[in-house]
């Protein structure tokens, strides 16, 4: 799995959009709508959208 900034995942049943990947494994992601919601989670607990 190949995620990169600016890919489409899904975390916890949701989509969502990723902003920032950390070194130690961390990613930022954002979940679009009428307040952006930005959240830190493990790389490992994303699915990547195709």
């Amino acid at each position: 799995m190949d995620i990169e900034v600016g890919s489409r995942v899904v975390y916890k049943g949701e989509e969502y959009e990723v902003l920032w990947i950390y070194e130690n494994g961390n990613v930022e992601i954002s979940k679009k709508g009428h307040h952006r919601k930005i959240e830190l989670v493990q790389k490992s607990d994303l699915t990547k959208l195709t």
